[in-house]
């Protein structure tokens, strides 16, 4: 069976992105120009925003996608069932209502919905999507984070407006998985053609308000507004301004943004930490900040390992602030006390279930321990937020050996070389916005043995709880099973929440941005 995003989530999520207009980027010997500084300003006839992505997107085939880029590409051009709002409730998308058991959801479609070639979006459209989704043999790393492990039955009612999903391993958490750009419904015209809806280049094949109309590798990516569509969500409050009739994204960001918003060259732009001061005395700049997934300390529970011992594990707890930590690597993050934030359903807020700290009886446990912290380099300035560990474990004591590598081996390492690591600062992606996104990579089953847990933990009260909230049949029992697999988690210091992953907006008076459940969502980008 396969995993849910376990290396890809973390691989993708500590990229940076950048919402660059009116800019020249520079790729190696490659200069790319083409618009004027000074900026575009609302009410001067703008319809367009320039942007800029880290990467060529790998696909546009929303099941196959994999990283961040990807992604956003995915929210531009395909629309999916559900959406969330801007406090992260569900609200409706593709489909208008819906109603859920544990081992079914039915979903009931709004009419009027069409596809970039005008097809109409039919229960059976849906469907025919979702079970493409679903089918073993498309391989896609998302079908089990959306539908479980079991197998799944996608069946349309024309007649009826609905379309019936059915399990046979009950799954709470369908609903929010069908939120993700991942699960974008296809129309008809790209399942008929699998290598066009790959390319891109199936104009029928988007269902989203976007479509792509350029793709140039390693240069740029064109979208251009449909005519006909009139489908954006109806959130709480509204997102005031107007479409950008065309979005278009240079590959290989300039790393100066903040100097460019400044100068009027960037509209919309994501912005360091470390560079938000220098908005602060600007009435003509506003920041949003995005959530993106949770920092959390993982420990190497097997055997032969010092964190396999609890009380060693409860020691790291007492030396390591999280607020401090939370500091070195991502100042705007709130700190969390378990695997999701205020938004996150579910979510304790329980501060007595943290470890007071007290380097003292630390000490006497943690003093001549042989400790292996391997680290990304991402995480905090040159790998900070590694160092941090290792300085407050080294000062407990410990003898400490620090590796700070790069995202991809350090993930490699991580999960597939488990007896050369005993701790690691961990960050994901969490575009369930669940918690057993992150739940589920520290208790559960073990990733060797075809789960998502790559810290070998054995807390059976946790991971039983974490089984039944993923089977329950109503809200009300699934938060009383995940409280249960928090606090037994929490309560054997089977891993040390921080804080969430956040990514600081700054948009240009005249632009915006909005953050639907605290994520970033580029069909929210407005004009004026």
């Amino acid at each position: 069976m396969p995993t849910v995003l376990a290396k890809e989530t973390v691989m993708v999520g500590l990229k940076r992105f950048a919402i660059v207009t009116c800019a020249s980027v520079t790729t190696g010997a490659l200069m790319i120009s083409g618009c004027t500084t000074g900026g575009n300003a609302a009410g001067q006839g703008v319809d367009t925003i320039r942007g800029a992505w880290m990467e060529d997107p790998t696909t546009f085939d929303p099941a196959l996608s994999e990283t961040t880029d990807d992604y956003r590409a995915m929210r531009l051009a395909y629309d999916t069932v559900i959406r969330r709002d801007l406090d992260g409730d569900l609200i409706p998308g593709i489909a208008k209502s819906w109603e859920q058991s544990a081992d079914q959801v039915t979903l009931t479609i709004d009419q009027g919905h069409v596809c970039g070639d005008g097809t109409p979006i039919t229960p059976e459209t849906v469907a025919h999507s979702l079970s493409y989704l679903a089918d073993p043999e498309t391989e896609s790393l998302h079908t089990t984070g959306i539908f479980g492990y079991g197998d799944v039955k996608v069946s349309p009612d024309n007649a009826a407006g609905t379309v019936t999903i059915d399990l046979s391993e009950p799954h709470s958490e369908v609903l929010p998985g069908l939120a993700m750009p991942q699960a974008g419904i296809v129309c008809p015209a790209g399942l008929d053609d699998k290598e066009a809806l790959a390319e891109g280049s199936e104009p029928g094949a988007f269902s989203g308000p976007y479509a792509l109309t350029d793709a140039d590798s390693g240069v740029r990516y064109t979208f251009e507004l449909r005519d006909d569509y009139d489908d954006w969500p109806e959130y709480s409050e509204p997102n005031e301004g107007t479409p950008a009739r065309i979005l278009e994204f240079v590959v290989g960001a300039d790393d100066a943004v903040a100097n460019q918003l400044l100068t009027g060259e960037v509209d919309v732009a994501p912005v360091d930490s470390e560079e938000l001061s220098r908005f602060g005395g600007e009435d003509s700049f506003d920041v949003v900040t995005a959530v993106t997934g949770e920092y959390y300390i993982m420990f190497n529970h097997n055997e032969g390992h010092p964190f396999a011992d609890e009380t060693a594990r409860r020691a790291a707890a007492q030396v390591i602030d999280r607020t401090a930590l939370r500091d070195v690597i991502d100042p705007e993050g709130d700190v969390i006390q378990t695997l999701g934030d205020e938004n996150t359903k579910c979510a304790v807020d329980d501060e007595s279930l943290m470890v007071d700290q007290d380097p003292e009886a630390a000490a006497k446990v943690l003093d001549g321990v042989s400790v292996r912290i391997v680290g990304a380099n991402a995480i905090g300035q040159n790998g900070g937020g590694s160092i941090y560990i290792q300085e407050r474990l080294a000062n407990a004591g410990a003898d400490v050996d620090l590796t700070n590598t790069d995202i991809g081996s350090w993930v490699a390492q991580v999960y597939d070389e488990p007896d050369t690591w005993d701790i690691t600062l961990y960050a994901t992606v969490n575009n369930l916005g669940t918690l057993s996104w992150g739940l589920s990579t520290v208790i559960g089953d073990w990733y060797s043995e075809g789960g998502r847990n790559v810290t070998f933990s054995e807390n059976s009260t946790a991971s039983e709880a974490l089984a039944g909230a993923l089977s329950a049949g109503s809200e009300d029992e699934m938060c009383d099973e995940y409280t249960q697999a928090q606090e037994a988690a929490l309560g054997s210091t089977d891993f040390i929440p921080v804080s969430m992953v956040t990514q600081s907006i700054v948009s240009r008076g005249g632009f915006s941005v909005m953050t639907p459940g605290g994520r970033e969502d580029y069909t929210t980008l407005r004009v004026g």
